[in-house]
């Protein structure tokens, strides 16, 4: 694929889309299949693919199935495994620019930094000094985007190496290191058994137990890869098999009080009873909320790494960092050479690094000072044909986001019709709409372990949830399958 696309000599486009990650991918492709060609893809990066482009840690993989975390238009035969790794799904994205002739559509090395909306059309601004003007902007930026690095008194003291999962040093090499792992979410729990067997010492801080379940993980064979390539309608009813299963097991089991929500609870404590040996342990290890109330870990080998010889596990807070280590608040050092910020993200951070302004230049993150709220998780009103893929409210805690994601660019097709059909210029959602919209989602929030005062990254200050979807994925796409024009302010 190429890496360095020449840009058009017109900088009019009917659509610009922001990011080539899944998303940006998915709208490009969908926007082929119709016939559309006014695009534009503006990428910061030198090749596609995202998240899987930028996470190269070890470990690094999905925590959905593999054959639901691909496209339903593109079903990929070849998953080696039935969770696939980081480098084999960036792989695929790569595999699906070839397929649909995506490249003379992809500007790399564009980064975006202004967005910007004049009355008639969108006015993109690159940090270059490029300008594209565009109809439509669809973000596939998404939800987490920059990382969340770790805030402690100290850090930049040490004389080790130090840096987020998500920003892994390609000459990094862990062998014979002493190294300490702040945080116990879905990362880590990737990167302690990859690196466990190669380290002197790894050192986990935990500041809250996380809930893990087994992910029954395994390679898939050779010959069910050629009944898949033989038979692509097995493949299709497979998939669909795991989403319907996926979406049931995972609304029975996150809905509070639900059928399933005491069972998936007792998985996890068998789960960690089977694996931890040191019954003091387990108890430091044993979380003190609901199950979903923060994001789950998937693993078969993160509790086991705890038996090792090499683990240490500190539940203390980090009082400092000192040149040699991290001090805990029972004032231990603990000395190390690598400190490694399995710290996450920070979510919709998306007017953090790019400046998006609406109607009469009022800003995004003047829109979402109070909270972050969206029309249908994809739209904000006064922010008229601009487009939010994952946007707020739109993860679940069960099922793939790709899910979301097709149903969302499916929506943004029909929206292009709505637009051609009765000859409008603009759709900006009803802010009365988009309140109703977002008071139900709140009012259901309530009936899901998500909610609750867990201290979650799904929820601000005031336990409102502005990142999951507190529903069914099926719900979801039936939900955005027509888009209603009631729904938005007067035609312009």
């Amino acid at each position: 694929m190429p890496a360095d696309i020449q840009p058009s000599s017109s900088e009019n486009f009917r659509i610009a889309i922001l990011g080539a990650g899944m998303s940006g991918l998915c709208m490009a492709i969908q926007l082929r299949k119709r016939g559309i060609e006014d695009f534009i893809v503006l990428e910061k990066a030198d090749d596609v693919g995202g998240t899987w482009r930028e996470n190269k840690y070890p470990g690094v993989a999905c925590d959905v199935p593999s054959h639901v975390y691909s496209f339903s238009f593109e079903l990929n035969p070849n998953w080696s495994h039935s969770y696939s790794g980081g480098g084999e799904i960036w792989e695929y994205c790569r595999r699906c620019v070839g397929k649909y002739d995506l490249a003379r559509h992809i500007h790399f090395g564009t980064e975006v930094s202004d967005v910007c909306f004049d009355g008639a059309r969108w006015q993109v601004k690159t940090a270059d000094g490029r300008q594209i003007t565009a109809d439509l902007v669809v973000s596939g930026l998404g939800g987490l985007h920059l990382p969340n690095h770790a805030k402690i008194d100290g850090i930049e003291s040490f004389t080790g190496d130090v840096f987020h999962t998500a920003e892994w040093p390609d000459n990094y090499d862990p062998k014979g290191k002493r190294v300490a792992i702040v945080g116990t979410g879905a990362s880590a729990a990737q990167v302690l058994p990859a690196i466990v067997d190669d380290v002197d010492k790894v050192t986990i801080f935990q500041r809250t137990a996380a809930w893990v379940f087994p992910r029954l993980a395994r390679d898939i064979s050779d010959a069910q890869r050629s009944r898949f390539r033989r038979h692509p309608w097995l493949m299709r009813a497979y998939r669909r098999y795991l989403w319907t299963f996926m979406d049931l097991m995972g609304m029975l089991s996150l809905k509070r009080g639900g059928l399933l929500a005491k069972r998936l609870k007792q998985t996890g404590l068998n789960h960690l009873e089977e694996q931890v040996k040191d019954p003091e342990l387990r108890q430091k290890l044993t979380p003190d909320y609901e199950p979903g109330c923060k994001r789950r870990c998937i693993s078969d080998d993160y509790l086991t790494a705890y038996n090792k010889d090499n683990v240490h596990l500190v539940t203390e807070g980090i009082t400092k960092i000192e040149a040699g280590g991290v001090r805990d608040a029972a004032g231990q050092l603990h000395e190390v050479d690598t400190i490694v910020e399995a710290t996450g993200f920070r979510p919709f951070d998306i007017t953090d690094y790019v400046n998006i302004e609406g109607r009469n230049g009022k800003s995004l993150r003047e829109a979402w000072a109070k909270r972050v709220d969206s029309f249908r998780t994809m739209m904000v009103p006064g922010f008229p044909n601009f487009f939010l893929l994952l946007g707020p409210n739109s993860a679940t805690g069960h099922t793939s986001a790709l899910i979301m994601i097709e149903s969302q660019v499916q929506y943004v097709l029909k929206c292009l019709d709505l637009m051609e059909e009765r000859s409008i210029r603009h759709l900006d959602p009803d802010p009365q709409v988009v309140a109703s919209y977002n008071n139900r989602l709140q009012k259901a929030m309530k009936n899901m372990v998500f909610s609750g005062g867990c201290n979650s990254w799904y929820t601000d200050d005031d336990d409102f949830n502005f990142t999951l979807w507190p529903y069914s994925a099926f719900r979801y796409v039936a939900e955005v399958r027509k888009v209603k024009p009631q729904e938005f302010q007067p035609a312009s």
